[in-house]
């Protein structure tokens, strides 16, 4: 049986592992920025994104407007890294446009008590020529 990625019940006996699988499905395969938000981010969320405000509405906002603003926007996963205790890695490429090279993105969360409640990012564009044949995913 498939687990509700919206199933937020018993938050707090989730894995760090589980709680991101589920951010993951509705924030990356799901497109569903706003529900992966208020089901699994803390309302107390620290961003690290000089781009971005700290607080989990303030940045929906900031990310709900990128979307409306963006209809083309996509962030297709390559993978997910589970370290030790409660950081994830989340690589994926990020494209405003699906014509466009885009950037090669590795979000890190910190998962607490059921919930994402820290973020940092890491992003590198993605070059139209490289020296190496090994590709940036």
């Amino acid at each position: 049986m498939a687990i509700d990625p919206l199933d937020t019940s018993n938050r707090e006996n989730l894995s760090v592992r589980e709680v991101a699988e589920r951010f993951i499905e509705l924030f990356h395969h799901q497109d569903r920025v706003g529900d992966a938000f208020r089901a699994w981010v803390h309302p107390d969320y620290i961003q690290h994104n000089p781009n971005a405000p700290s607080g989990r509405d303030a940045t929906l906002a900031v990310l709900e407007a990128a979307v409306r603003n963006n209809p083309e926007l996509t962030h297709t996963v390559k993978r997910v890294i589970y370290g030790e205790g409660d950081l994830v890695a989340v690589h994926h490429h990020f494209r405003r446009k699906i014509d466009e090279r885009g950037w090669a993105v590795v979000d890190i969360l910190r998962i607490k008590d059921g919930y994402v409640v820290e973020h940092w990012d890491v992003m590198q564009e993605v070059p139209e020529t490289a020296k190496n044949d090994n590709g940036m995913f």
